[in-house]
C-alpha cells in the first residue's frame, strides 16, 4: 500500500486546471455561465481523450483480479489495514459485515486524509525534493515488488520455467525504467509514459482489489463521499492544496495521466483565432485592476522599488515564473508586486490563467488515484459477474462524462470520483439484486430476452 499516497494527490493537479478552453478575467466572470460551443467541444474532446485510457485500465485490471489470484496478498492486506478481517465476519448478519465494513473504510480514508494533511505541510515547509524522491521510492517499489510479485503468479499459473536471477533483471529494469519515464519524461515517448501510468494503475488497483468484497464496497463510498467534501467544502484537505499551490506558485510533484485534446478544424481555427487575440493584450492582464496607463519600465533606467526582506523570496519566484513564460516581462515585476501587495494568492491565479491555463488547454490530465479507484470497483464487480463488470465500467465512463461536462459548464474545481463511484453503485446492486435474477429466471422457463 505504499503507492496509494502518492497516487492520491495527482488529482490536485487535475483541479488546478479547467475544464473550458480558457479562462477569462474576472471582469468576464459573467460570461462563464453561457455554455459555448467551443466549450462543448472542449469537454467532448476531454472525454474522448481519456475513455480509452480508462477503459483500457478497467479492463486489464479486471482480467488480473479474476485471473492473478493471491490468497497469501490478501490476508496480508488485510491483517495490515483492517480493524475487522475476513475471519470475523464468517456467519455474521448483513448488518454486521456492513458495519465493520464501513469501519475498515473509515479507516483507510483516514490514512488517506493524514497523508494530504502530511503532504500540505511537506508544500508549505518546500520539501518538494523530499516529496519527489518519495514518490519516486513508492512508484520503483510498487512497480518493481507488487509487479514482481503478480510476474511470479502469472509465471507459475503459464508454468514458465524462469530463474530468480533473470527475473530479478528484468523487473528491476522495469521499475527503473517506469520510474525514469514517469518522473524524468525527457527523451521518452509520451506513450511509453501512458502505458508506464497504465500498468502503475493496474497493479495498485489488483493490490487494492485483494480486500474482502464488504470492505471493498464499502471503500469506494466512502472514498467517493470523502472526495467531495475535501475538494468542494471550504475545509477540505484538498481545497487547501489547491488554495496553498495558487498561493506559492510553485509545482506540486504527482502522477498524472495526460493526454493530448484533438479538435477538428474549425474548432482549432477558432481556438488560434482566440489565442492570437488574447496575446496581443498579454502586456495588459496581469496589470487589469490597476490603469491602462500603466507601461512596462525598463529596470535599466528606474531604481528598484523597496521591499520588506520578507518579499525577496517572493520576488525571486515572480521573476523565475516571467523567466520560463515571458521573459519580456521581467522589467514589470516590481510594479506587479506593488499592485497585488497583500494579494499573492490574486497574483498568482491570475498569472495562473494567464499563462500555465492558456499553455496546457490542448491536453487533459487525470489524476492516477481515479484511475485506480475506477479499476477497482469494476474488478470487484467482475469478480461476481460479466453483466455486472459490463454495467460498472459503462457508469464509470458515463460519470466521468458528466464530471468533466459539469466542469467545463461551471469552470470550478470538481472531484472525479463521486458522480462515476456511485452511479456504478447504485447499476452493480440494481443487476445483482434485480436483473440477474430476472434473466436468469426468464432463461430457466423458456423467455428469450
Amino acid at each position: 500500500m505504499s503507492g496509494v499516497d502518492s497516487l492520491s494527490d495527482g488529482d490536485v493537479h487535475e483541479r488546478l486546471l479547467p475544464a473550458g478552453p480558457y479562462q477569462t478575467s474576472p471582469d468576464e466572470s459573467d460570461q462563464l455561465d453561457v455554455f459555448t460551443h467551443e466549450k462543448l467541444m472542449h469537454s467532448i474532446g476531454s472525454f474522448s481523450a481519456v475513455v480509452w485510457p480508462v477503459a483500457a485500465t478497467m479492463l486489464f485490471a479486471s482480467f488480473v483480479s479474476i485471473h492473478v489470484a493471491d490468497p497469501a496478498l490478501a490476508e496480508a492486506l488485510a491483517d495490515a489495514y483492517l480493524v475487522y478481517g475476513p475471519d470475523k465476519d464468517k456467519g455474521a448478519s448483513a448488518g454486521t459485515k456492513a458495519a465493520d465494513a464501513l469501519v475498515n473504510a473509515l479507516v483507510i480514508v483516514s490514512f488517506f486524509l493524514v497523508a494530504t494533511l502530511v503532504i500540505v505541510g511537506c508544500y508549505k515547509l518546500n520539501f518538494n525534493k523530499m516529496l519527489i524522491g518519495y514518490m519516486m521510492f513508492s512508484s520503483a517499489m510498487l512497480l518493481g515488488m507488487l509487479g514482481g510479485n503478480m510476474m511470479v503468479i502469472v509465471v507459475a499459473k503459464l508454468e514458465i520455467i524462469v530463474d530468480v536471477c533473470t527475473l530479478l533483471f528484468v523487473m528491476y529494469n522495469f521499475s527503473v525504467v517506469g520510474v525514469l519515464t514517469i518522473f524524468y519524461q525527457k527523451g521518452t515517448p509520451l506513450w511509453l509514459t501512458q502505458m508506464y501510468l497504465i500498468a502503475t494503475s493496474v497493479i495498485m488497483a489488483w493490490q487494492l482489489g485483494q480486500f474482502p468484497e464488504w470492505s471493498t464496497w464499502a471503500l469506494v463510498i466512502v472514498l467517493a463521499f470523502y472526495d467531495l467534501c475535501a475538494v468542494l467544502t471550504p475545509c477540505g484537505p484538498l481545497k487547501w492544496l489547491v488554495h496553498l499551490v495558487q498561493q506559492e506558485g510553485r509545482p506540486l510533484p504527482g502522477l498524472l495521466y495526460e493526454a493530448e485534446i484533438r479538435r477538428d478544424h474549425s474548432s482549432n481555427t477558432a481556438s488560434q483565432a482566440h489565442e492570437n487575440l488574447y496575446y496581443q493584450c498579454e502586456s495588459e492582464i496581469p496589470l487589469r485592476r490597476g490603469s491602462p496607463r500603466d507601461m512596462p519600465i525598463d529596470p535599466s533606467s528606474s531604481p528598484q522599488i523597496s521591499m520588506p526582506h520578507r518579499q525577496a523570496p517572493l520576488r525571486a519566484r515572480l521573476i523565475d515564473f516571467y523567466t520560463k513564460h515571458n521573459p519580456a516581462a521581467i522589467s514589470r515585476v516590481d510594479k506587479i508586486l506593488e499592485r497585488y501587495h497583500g494579494r499573492e494568492a490574486d497574483m498568482w491565479h491570475d498569472l495562473c490563467q494567464k499563462y500555465i491555463i492558456d499553455e496546457g488547454d490542448e491536453t487533459i490530465k487525470l489524476g492516477l488515484g481515479d484511475f485506480v479507484f475506477y479499476s477497482v470497483l469494476v474488478s470487484r464487480a467482475a469478480k461476481y459477474d460479466f453483466s455486472a463488470m459490463i454495467g460498472c465500467l459503462v457508469s464509470v465512463l458515463m460519470g466521468l462524462g458528466g464530471t468533466l461536462f459539469l466542469l467545463g459548464l461551471y469552470q470550478k474545481a470538481l472531484p472525479a470520483l463521486p458522480i462515476s463511484i456511485l452511479l456504478s453503485v447504485m447499476v452493480y446492486f440494481w443487476l445483482r439484486m434485480v436483473f440477474v435474477d430476472f434473466v436468469s429466471s426468464a432463461l430457466i422457463i423458456g423467455v428469450l430476452l
